[in-house]
């Protein structure tokens, strides 16, 4: 089994400014996200290409995963972004307007020529697809199997709305089926779903009830774009003191109904088996992650 890999916050920093990649690291974001796409104007691609080589030359990520946004495979500019900056400390690469299958199973090809040409271990790069478009979402199970490379989605609401004319309200009631979806398919291939970013960076009441209806959902994490959104999302997609407590409690007692020839127990008057057990586990895996106090 895969490694448990810690997403609660996933920072988009523009690939063309190398003092904001510098900066980024020095944060709490679980990932940095070096973005070749939209935070690039199309006559400085070639510029920003040259900033994300020189940052993975002279910038320490220390334990971040490092994840470099292409431009999508219909354009002239993806094959490029990978040739100059895939290299050994790129863990994922993240593909905007996944539409089918086929354009995972392309990049998957594509990464395994480069990855061979440089002497990048097979298995080492990852893929993340964007969930931005009808077609994406409805295609979203099949895509999310498409490639042993496929490590998580994640939602596009800002082109997704405006695809399918929708307004994003606070509730989110518009997205409701799109996340569900999205979330779904990533759970039929074990892989990770992390929700969109939340545009207004001065509304922390809103982030914060997006943020909290995703993890509810079963997110793994959001996406960031500003410094000052990540604590809150950090802090909502980490256990609880008191989850952490119930977790403990729940391997507890299961040990001993098992150690007594019993399938089930309750705690606190809840009925547990083991479906629960495995999610105190995971609980226990991503506080320890977190740096939680787990005594």
């Amino acid at each position: 089994m895969e490694e448990l890999k810690l997403r609660r916050s996933m920072l988009f920093v523009p690939g063309i400014s190398l003092k904001m990649i510098s900066k980024g690291t020095g944060l709490p974001a679980d990932s940095i996200i070096l973005d070749l796409e939209d935070a690039v104007e199309f006559a400085k691609k070639a510029e920003a290409r040259a900033v994300v080589q020189q940052a993975l030359k002279e910038v320490d990520f220390g334990e971040k995963e490092i994840v470099l946004r292409i431009n999508s495979l219909d354009t002239k500019f993806a094959e490029e972004d990978l040739k100059s900056c895939l290299n050994l400390k790129i863990d994922t690469i993240l593909l905007p307007k996944v539409n089918q299958p086929e354009d995972i199973k392309k990049l998957d090809s594509l990464i395994g020529r480069l990855a061979r040409e440089k002497g990048i271990p097979e298995n080492k790069t990852r893929i993340m697809a964007m969930m931005e478009t009808p077609a994406g979402v409805l295609n979203s199970a099949p895509i999310a199997l498409a490639s042993p490379r496929m490590s998580g989605f994640m939602l596009g609401a800002a082109d997704l709305t405006k695809d399918t004319r929708a307004k994003i309200t606070e509730s989110r009631v518009e997205l409701l089926f799109a996340m569900s979806q999205v979330l779904y398919s990533a759970r039929i291939a074990g892989i990770d779903a992390i929700d969109s970013p939340y545009f207004n960076i001065k509304n922390e009441k809103g982030l914060e009830e997006h943020t909290l209806q995703a993890m509810r959902l079963g997110y793994d994490g959001k996406a960031v774009i500003h410094p000052g959104q990540i604590e809150i999302v950090n802090r909502i997609f980490s256990p609880a003191p008191e989850e952490i407590e119930r977790a403990k409690r729940i391997i507890n007692a299961f040990e001993t109904a098992q150690k007594e020839g019993k399938g089930v127990t309750t705690v606190g008057g809840e009925l547990i088996e083991h479906l629960h057990v495995t999610q105190a586990q995971r609980m226990l895996k991503i506080a320890e992650r977190t740096g939680a106090r787990l005594q």
